[in-house]
């Protein structure tokens, strides 16, 4: 479904693993419509043009699932990517600029989906870094936006009083990512989230009040975790991150392959996470319209990807 790569402060790779990844996610749609319906060959298009058709043919979709403008921006096509600030991002005002540098770089074509904010909290001074962080990137976020279709989801790892924060001062922040071990807590993190929205939404004098639904994902390393998570009701998390996929230095501790979950898991686990989609859905029919919140989440493969292994 999607990959999810850690950019440094040179973040070319970035941009190379969007396009081997739009060159195969393009090449296997055209080869998928050949071989189903045998058109004539279409002609060679860049693999940007490809995923931008794939997009839209999928936003009908989203909107008939009355989904919310964040919850849209996990409805369309393939690839997907994730990006996170390396841990030390917050440390200094320079590591700052260089994060918002290279986040730049990798957004400007807008092939990434979600940025998630990791920063290491252990550091004197990182709170107040922190926020001017986050404000740059909703800043960035918004400017992505007004250059058409190329804004992305912006979301605090483990920190829902910094969303918070965020959400009453009209900062534009997607949502927050959940710890593994306290994804059951999702409902509750979610009505609080949305709570707050809708009263900052009410106080707002804007012309124009859009809907905006709040982005929660957890991460997962077992089938049966992702499948806890998939069963909160009434709604669990919008995405996964389900690693550990390869040697990483975001998990140290790992040292050797057999300690891995491997680069497998992802696939399986959204394998049954729709067997279990569609087993719910055949029993409870299509009518029921909370089915829409129990869609399976979109799956982000994590740990050590870049733009050889991907």
């Amino acid at each position: 479904d999607v990959l999810l790569y850690q950019p440094s402060a040179s973040s070319s790779p970035m941009i190379q693993l969007h396009r081997t990844l739009t060159t195969v996610f393009a090449l296997s749609w055209i080869a998928v419509e050949v071989v189903c319906f045998a058109p004539p060959p279409p002609p060679l298009q860049s693999p940007l043009t490809v995923r931008d058709k794939i997009a839209r043919s999928t936003s009908s979709r989203c909107q008939s699932n009355h989904l919310s403008m964040s919850t849209d921006k996990l409805c369309g096509g393939p690839p997907f990517l994730a990006v996170l600030t390396e841990p030390d991002a917050c440390v200094s005002v320079e590591r700052i600029d260089e994060t918002i540098n290279a986040i730049e770089r990798a957004t400007f074509d807008g092939g990434v989906t979600l940025v998630v904010v990791r920063i290491n909290n252990d550091v004197d001074g990182t709170s107040e870094n922190k926020w001017n962080l986050l404000k740059r990137l909703s800043e960035l976020k918004q400017q992505r936006l007004a250059e058409g279709n190329r804004d992305f989801l912006l979301v605090v790892n483990n920190d829902v009083e910094l969303v918070l924060r965020a959400i009453s001062n009209n900062i534009h922040v997607d949502g927050v990512h959940v710890k593994e071990y306290n994804a059951h807590l999702i409902p509750d993190i979610r009505q609080k989230l949305q709570d707050a929205l809708e009263d900052t939404i009410a106080s707002t004098s804007n012309e124009i009040k859009q809907q905006q639904d709040i982005i929660i994902g957890t991460s997962c390393h077992s089938k049966q975790s992702a499948l806890d998570s998939y069963n909160l009701t009434p709604r669990g998390p919008d995405y996964l991150f389900v690693g550990t996929c390869y040697l990483t230095q975001s998990h140290p501790e790992k040292t050797s392959l057999d300690q891995l979950e491997g680069p497998t898991l992802p696939g399986s686990i959204r394998e049954i996470l729709y067997q279990s989609f569609n087993v719910d859905r055949t029993d409870n029919g299509d009518s029921d319209l909370s089915r829409v919140c129990r869609k399976p989440p979109v799956i982000f493969a994590i740990g050590g990807i870049d733009e050889k292994n991907c």
